[in-house]
């Protein structure tokens, strides 16, 4: 079993506009928090046709289906009154982003925050929507570049189109009245970060340096179930026969 949980978030300016706000202490923001895990595990739609086919529509296609399957296994949290420097504790034990039943060799998380008072459904729709972007087919070059040369197709597929969101997200946000408040990328491999399926973080910084978030992953293999002890027949206490001469 292998369990990935954030434990505690920390974000020291909400991006909440307007000093009138600030001055009557009524700067609490509205954070919509998407968290997007990729494994080696991850088996996207279409990853075979997509490196095989030479057609340019095809390719768009197929790699529109791979960004649809990203999008739609993110997790999407709303927390409301979000004031400066605020810390957000996901109970004693952390919450679960990500849990699976065998332990991953590689495994890549991307935590977005934005300030937003969109809904739910807003936001989602502008993430499926980023297929229509006009950098949308730079990432068709750049994901078959990766994918052809890559030991897991699939893996480094999704860890591209993951970033591809993220940045589109940024660039769009800029042009409505949300704004970025953290973008957390992480890479991690078995071998190098948690031989012992073990991992605690406290106050990793973001890329902005206005987002501090503590995780941990705790794994472990599942012991192999002893077979049932095979029952002996029972031995028959008898009277030996007489020899005779």
């Amino acid at each position: 079993m292998f369990y990935f949980r954030i434990n505690k978030l920390k974000i020291i300016d909400n991006r909440e506009k307007g000093h009138l706000l600030r001055l009557f202490g009524k700067d609490r923001a509205e954070i919509k928090l998407s968290s997007f895990i990729t494994t080696d595990e991850m088996d996207l739609p279409g990853m075979d046709e997509l490196l095989a086919t030479n057609d340019p529509q095809r390719q768009r296609d197929l790699l529109a289906a791979a960004v649809a399957h990203v999008v739609s296994s993110r997790v999407l949290t709303t927390i409301a009154n979000v004031t400066d420097n605020h810390e957000m504790t996901f109970g004693d034990t952390g919450y679960v982003l990500y849990q699976s039943e065998f332990i991953p060799d590689d495994f890549s998380w991307l935590l977005l925050a934005i300030e937003s008072d969109r809904d739910q459904r807003a936001l989602g729709q502008e993430m499926a929507s980023i297929v229509d972007d006009r950098e949308f087919d730079g990432l068709v070059a750049d994901t078959l570049s990766l994918a052809v040369t890559a030991a897991n197709p699939s893996f480094a597929a999704a860890v591209g189109i993951g970033k591809f969101v993220a940045k589109t997200l940024a660039e769009r946000i800029r042009h409505n009245q949300d704004d970025m408040v953290g973008l957390l990328y992480t890479s991690l491999n078995r071998r190098e970060h948690y031989p012992h399926c073990e991992r605690k973080r406290d106050h990793v910084p973001d890329l902005t340096n206005n987002m501090f978030v503590d995780y941990s992953i705790f794994g472990f293999e599942p012991h192999p179930q002893t077979p049932p002890l095979r029952r002996l027949p029972p031995v028959t206490r008898g009277i030996r026969p007489r020899r005779t001469a």
